[in-house]
């Protein structure tokens, strides 16, 4: 039995096999995190994936007998928060599910025709002796999210901000690597949240002047110390501050883009600014987001192939087109045979995602000369400098 306050417990389920989540793989799995608040009356916060309803069920039967709770209460309809709840609304006849207004058209569509009270008829819910209020944060992640406030206990049930895809044993922030766990949240925010900033922040701000003591999001661990840390790694995100760091990503046939690529790092390198590598056949989508999250700047290479992008790379440039990174320069690389074609395209996918595109003439025919891996060095020291200037 997991107890974050007085009446106030976690009942939910830790996956520690999933390795991918909708395209973002998750190297440390998951945890599903359902609430059960116990006062006069009792209430579930969100339930868990379905394969992991008979966990959650067994953490409940720690605490109550199924069939008293009196409220269902869900912050958000993807299934990996509403997976289990016909079940447990089957086994709690007399249960009241509350959700959003657009949260009530989601779990209907999932599950059929459920009697959903929406938070418009009951914006707060007393329980005697917690009290609980429901704020709606549309697109942070889908419209019809929203959290619950617990305001006897300064507690934030926060949905989907504020958490990672980390399995653990341990429930609280304070109880894992910290390095870990803040790279995980950075990497769950740049590949969930990011694309939604204007959302997110509107959320933040909404939530500015109340009391918090503890934040219990729907993955990973809670946070119940040193919550500035989170808070403000937040701001800094929403606001898309960058550092001095640059990320290459690129793909390559026969080498020529991948010496680019390197020659461009070396090139960056050589004047102290931090630069990442990426092959994009070894190295997965998500896990290069996590790095561009707060890098100044942005160079992705491709060889043409049938006179276009390599697939890999197109994936990639789609992938991170939809995500929107914030406050980037960049520019495109890459090689070609007897015709180019694929830099064109990299360029105008990188200026759809956002970034600010500089022009580039680091686009070599087949091997790169001597001349040519220069010209890449150059290249990748103008990057760092500018990278420098800010």
């Amino acid at each position: 039995m997991i107890q974050l306050k007085k009446g106030v417990y976690w009942v939910g389920a830790v996956d520690w096999d999933i390795k991918n989540f909708h395209g973002y793989v998750t190297h440390r799995g998951t945890t599903y995190n359902s609430y059960l608040l116990v006062a006069d009356k009792i209430a579930l916060v969100d339930t868990v994936k379905a394969h992991f309803f008979e966990t959650m069920l067994r953490h409940i039967k720690e605490i109550v007998d199924p069939s008293e709770i009196d409220y269902i209460i869900s912050n958000h309809g993807e299934p990996d928060h509403s997976g289990s709840l016909t079940k447990i609304a089957g086994m709690a006849p007399n249960a009241k599910i509350i959700a959003s207004e657009r949260g009530k058209n989601i779990l209907t569509k999932y599950y059929g025709d459920l009697d959903i009270t929406t938070i418009k008829e009951q914006p707060t819910l007393d329980l005697g002796g917690k009290t609980l209020t429901f704020v709606p944060i549309p697109m942070a992640h889908w419209p019809d999210s929203m959290v619950s406030y617990v305001a006897e206990d300064k507690l934030l049930l926060s949905n989907d901000a504020f958490g990672q895809h980390l399995a653990s044993a341990a429930r609280f922030n304070d109880e894992v690597d910290q390095d870990v766990l803040m790279h995980e949240a950075a990497t769950y925010y740049a590949n969930i949240l990011m694309p939604l900033c204007r959302s997110v922040d509107r959320a933040i701000k909404a939530l500015e002047g109340v009391e918090i003591d503890m934040i219990a999001p729907s993955h990973g661990v809670i946070w119940r110390k040193n919550l500035g840390i989170i808070l403000e790694a937040y701001k800094k995100w929403v606001a898309g501050e960058t550092t001095e760091k640059v990320v290459i990503a690129y793909d390559t046939m026969w080498e020529s883009t991948k010496k680019l690529a390197y020659a461009l790092a070396e090139g960056v390198g050589s004047e102290g600014v931090p630069v990442k590598v990426y092959n994009l056949t070894v190295s997965h989508r998500s896990d290069v987001i996590a790095d561009i999250l707060e890098a100044k700047a942005v160079l992705i290479g491709s060889p043409t192939l049938n006179n276009h992008v390599f697939p890999t790379v197109a994936g990639f440039l789609a992938y991170m087109r939809g995500l929107k990174p914030m406050n980037k320069i960049g520019a495109a690389f890459g090689s070609y045979g007897w015709a180019g074609g694929a830099k064109k395209f990299v360029e105008e996918q990188m200026k759809l995602a956002g970034i600010d595109v500089l022009e580039s003439d680091i686009d070599v025919s087949y091997k790169p000369t001597e001349d040519e891996w220069q010209k890449a060095f150059n290249y990748g020291k103008m990057i760092a400098q500018k990278v420098k200037e800010g």
